[in-house]
């Protein structure tokens, strides 16, 4: 049995989100195994979508910037509201999916701000924890861009 791979600080990560389309996720951040649990990371989905598999070099690092959407909702007796989410999680750092990394970048230039792992309510800051990557990884951004390309 071959040993997992982990996410390093710094992967570009190719996403495969729908089959033919290819999207572009990087690691943020890491932390080592401890007793409690796995290795983790932040990963930030970026909105950059291809119909092709692409290479670091085919990335303008401007784009690099984490997916931002409005989350709408509509709770039973309360007005309908929306609230930006901001496409970073907490993940292990473990590639169990075994997604191809395509180059590894300083992440400040996708983003410069907290990355607490543990959620508290006394952070003004916090991310959700998902666990392993799976094969879904980056559909959020597929699915608002299939959206948007219906309502043109």
């Amino acid at each position: 049995m071959s040993k997992i791979k982990l996410f390093n600080k710094g992967d570009v990560i190719l996403t495969n989100p729908e089959i033919g389309y290819y999207g572009i996720a990087v690691v943020l951040s890491e932390k080592e195994k401890t007793p409690e649990s796995h290795p983790k990371c932040h990963i930030a989905i970026t909105p950059l979508l291809f119909d092709i598999e692409v290479k670091l070099e085919d990335l303008n690092f401007n784009d690099l910037k984490p997916f931002e959407f409005d989350r709408i909702y509509s709770l039973k007796n309360k007005e309908e509201f929306s609230k930006k989410e901001t496409t970073i999680g907490v993940y292990t750092r473990r590639n169990k999916v075994n997604f191809k990394i395509i180059g590894n970048i300083n992440p400040e230039i996708v983003y410069n701000g907290p990355l607490p792992f543990e959620p508290s309510y006394d952070l003004e800051i916090t991310w959700p924890i998902y666990g392993d990557a799976d094969e879904t990884l980056g559909r959020v951004a597929y699915i608002h861009w299939e959206r948007k390309k219906q309502k043109k």
